[in-house]
């Protein structure tokens, strides 16, 4: 744990396509030999919130068990082989198709998860983050009990993470949304744990809000384009699911959330999306974030923790809280999901097969005056088949399933008003395609007929050999007309409808088939542009740290640099408007020179873009120095580094990993930055706390057993030591059992004089641990040859 203040003051002044697999076919998997998995590469196009994968290197190492954050507690498991990318590394019994897709998923998500928190896990570099998805709730759990649970994953839930050792057990549903959606969620919650050990420093809205935040994603598998943190979705759905909850709740303040303890999903999912939405809040979110992380609360005292530093860091929470209750009030769904299972494939929706004999429908309807993010996800690619000239238009294009083009009903529901005594009422009238063949419009009155069309020959025949379809609709009077296009034919058809159509609103419908349409909408205008930087910041702002580091600098000393909290906000605001990017840098490099010399100096060293840090690798401690500054800065050391120099110099924009003397517990240092000069020191000592763990040790014919304590919570159960004998039955028995309950960090120690191990011969020695962690059962065991 780093205690000095320089280390607080990094803390919170700083930010802080094609696939290249070594991988067996399903008849080699047995015999193949693990390959090399070192310097693998991936190559991914981030654009605020979503990722383009270029490349990946996934290797395959069967049984070969790779270093992770959840090193010594994690198994092998039958039928399960172990696959790593270059963050993450994946132990499965799926297929390699689906393997290689969770794994492109959680490494197109791994940069958001570094923006949420602002930080890496340390040392990842050399360990990945764990993930166990096996093909069944049933064999998730026997890879859980090989892990040393008692159970598998909880009855309600798709997955789970464990605090033991920081690893997401996933099966998947039979929604493919859902399979996605479950191993973003659960690694979320694994690098929120490989970042400091556990993740119970933070209260619910944070661990699952930030969770679901970022697995409510949109995913395109044909450009392998990934947006995460989308607010307005049709599958999954947690508007709809906030809205409920936020009504029977009685309104409830992010107060009122943050102390209570039951999982409520749509409005953790408010309070996240509601403080990241607006560039002043989103700042100091993740100052709070990096204040409750440093704080490190457990147990009982995580919730007034959060509590309490919510009204410290905002400066004015009752405003915050009022602009919330504003926030969800106005809060307008675009989707609802009448009937059917449906999917969602980057703009296009489909159908899983069910044996439903009516229409399913997903109505879409944007509100042009929402003060949230509508449709934020990237708007359908241009196609050939749809008519973009045309201004008062709606068009949609079908992927067929070419093996059932032949069956089955797709189309659209058109919204309009009709005048009834002076009221007026929305109809949906169903323009639907049937079995690949015939366009038929429907009526609002049940004794007009319905109108069909047949497409032609070319049409149909050319649909059979591509199995796309565009339909491009305008209303002229009294005229629908909708222009359909292959790649080489169009056809016009007209039908007779004396309405007027919202060409702006629609119902997507659909039964007995699993095409695909795509809706083309004008009010669908998110666009990704991949730049030549990867940027994950929401508003694409080049130097998120640069802003970041000034805005901790003013919240850190408001009293000395007097304004600054306005002076900022004025280009803090800007930020959405990327014409302002460039004179918002030169504004903050201004502020930052007139600060400068009216802070202390070790503060002006971190807003200058010097952080310091410590991180384990094994048992061998290292001291980071990243240089995000423009100039070289030189880091001396007392006592001297293992490399026995008295000095370092860390180049400008380049990070040092200097390697410590693991005999010290502490590291005094000094940095020289132009005319800065700043002292410091890093304390060793607790850093490697790992949660629970049992181990055994012998000396001069006795046992010393040891039992560390979890993060947080209650723990408590039985140790014991069993003779087994080798040639005995009558010898085999307990000898020794100790009840046990241990408190967070605790760390005890037993020397049972029954275990002298002159007294056993010919056997084994078998020590247990049956306990409960903060509500996780587990046994851990170690045995002693004799």
């Amino acid at each position: 744990m780093l205690r000095t203040f320089i280390i607080l003051s990094t803390l919170l002044l700083s930010a802080c396509a094609q696939t290249g697999m070594a991988v067996p076919t399903s008849k080699q998997v047995n015999s193949l030999q693990p390959v090399s998995y070192h310097n693998q590469r991936v190559d991914i196009q981030i654009s605020g919130r979503t990722s383009k994968l270029n490349h990946i290197d996934i290797a395959f190492l069967g049984k070969t068990i790779p270093r992770t954050y959840s090193d010594n507690k994690i198994h092998n498991s039958r039928g399960y082989d172990w696959w790593v990318s270059k963050h993450f590394a994946l132990k499965s019994d799926l297929p390699e198709d689906k393997v290689r897709l969770y794994l492109e998923l959680l490494e197109m998500s791994y940069p958001h998860y570094v923006e949420l928190f602002g930080m890496a896990p340390s040392n990842i570099a050399n360990q990945r983050i764990a993930v166990v998805y096996g093909s069944s709730r049933e064999r998730v759990r026997e890879a859980m009990l090989d892990d040393g649970f008692l159970r598998g994953v909880h009855k309600t839930a798709g997955g789970e993470t464990m605090f033991y050792n920081r690893a997401g057990y996933n099966f998947p549903s039979h929604r493919e949304h859902h399979q996605r959606y479950i191993v973003i969620h659960e690694t979320m919650h694994a690098f929120h744990m490989a970042l400091n050990g556990h993740s119970t420093w933070a209260p619910n809205w944070i661990t699952e809000g930030l969770a679901d935040s970022i697995a409510s994603h949109v995913y395109n598998p044909e450009t392998k384009e990934l947006t995460v943190m989308v607010f307005d979705r049709a599958p999954m759905n947690y508007i709809t699911t906030g809205l409920k909850q936020f009504k029977a709740g009685n309104a409830p303040s992010i107060e009122v959330i943050n102390n209570d303890p039951a999982l409520k999903r749509g409005l953790n999912f408010f309070v996240i999306h509601f403080l990241m939405q607006d560039p002043i809040r989103q700042h100091y979110f993740k100052r709070f974030l990096a204040k409750l992380m440093h704080e490190n609360p457990h147990s009982d005292d995580t919730l007034p923790t959060a509590n309490r530093l919510l009204k410290e860091i905002f400066p004015n929470w009752e405003e915050v809280e009022r602009q919330f209750q504003a926030f969800v009030t106005n809060i307008r769904p675009t989707f609802q999901i009448k009937s059917g299972p449906w999917e969602q494939n980057g703009g296009a929706y489909w159908l899983r097969s069910d044996d439903s004999k009516t229409l399913h429908e997903l109505t879409i309807t944007p509100h042009k005056r929402a003060h949230h993010a509508v449709l934020d996800f990237p708007r359908p690619q241009a196609s050939s088949l749809i008519d973009t000239t045309l201004s008062e238009s709606i068009a949609i294009k079908i992927d067929f399933e070419k093996s059932h083009i032949h069956r089955g009903q797709i189309g659209i529901g058109l919204h309009a008003h009709r005048i009834l005594h002076q009221d007026a009422q929305e109809h949906m009238i169903p323009l639907m395609l049937f079995e690949g063949q015939r366009l038929s419009l429907g009526s609002i009155a049940s004794n007009v007929p319905i109108k069909s069309l047949a497409l032609t020959s070319d049409i149909t025949e050319e649909l059979a050999k591509t199995g796309r379809l565009g339909m491009t609709i305008t209303q002229q009077d009294d005229r629908l007309i909708v222009i359909a296009a292959t790649k080489s034919h169009k056809q016009t058809l007209n039908f007779n409808l004396p309405m007027r159509v919202d060409l702006n609103t629609l119902s997507i419908l659909g039964q007995g088939m699993n095409h695909k349409l795509t809706p083309y909408l004008s009010s669908h205008t998110h666009t990704v542009v991949h730049q030549e930087n990867n940027n994950t910041d929401p508003w694409l702002y080049p130097q998120p740290d640069l802003i970041l580091r000034a805005f901790n600098a003013c919240e850190n000393y408001a009293t000395i640099l007097r304004h600054c909290r306005s002076q900022l906000a004025q280009y803090i605001q800007k930020l959405p408007d990327p014409s302002q990017h460039l004179s918002i840098t030169q504004a903050i490099h201004d502020l930052i020179s007139k600060w400068q010399p009216q802070i202390p100096t070790y503060a002006a060293m971190t807003l200058n873009g010097i952080d310091i840090n410590t991180y384990f690798d094994a048992q061998q401690p290292y001291m980071t120095v990243n240089n995000t500054s423009n100039t070289d800065v030189k880091v001396m050391i007392s006592p001297l580094s293992l490399s026995n120099k008295k000095h370092a110099v860390v180049k400008a924009k380049t990070t040092a990993h200097i390697k410590l003397d693991p005999k010290m517990a502490a590291v005094n240092y000094t940095l020289y930055l132009n005319d800065l000069v700043a002292d410091g020191q890093i304390d060793l000592h607790d850093t490697l706390f790992d949660g629970v763990y049992l181990s055994v040790s012998k000396s001069d014919g006795k046992l010393t057993l040891e039992l560390s304590g979890p993060y947080s919570g209650q723990t408590s159960g039985e140790i014991s030591a069993t003779f087994l004998s080798y040639k005995h039955s009558d010898a085999t028995k307990t000898v020794w059992r100790q009840p046990v309950s241990i408190a967070p960090y605790e760390h005890k120690v037993w020397r049972p004089t029954e275990l002298n191990l002159q007294h056993y011969k010919m056997g084994i020695l078998e020590i247990s641990a049956i306990l409960d962690v903060d509500g996780e059962p587990l046994k851990l065991t170690k045995r002693v040859k004799l």
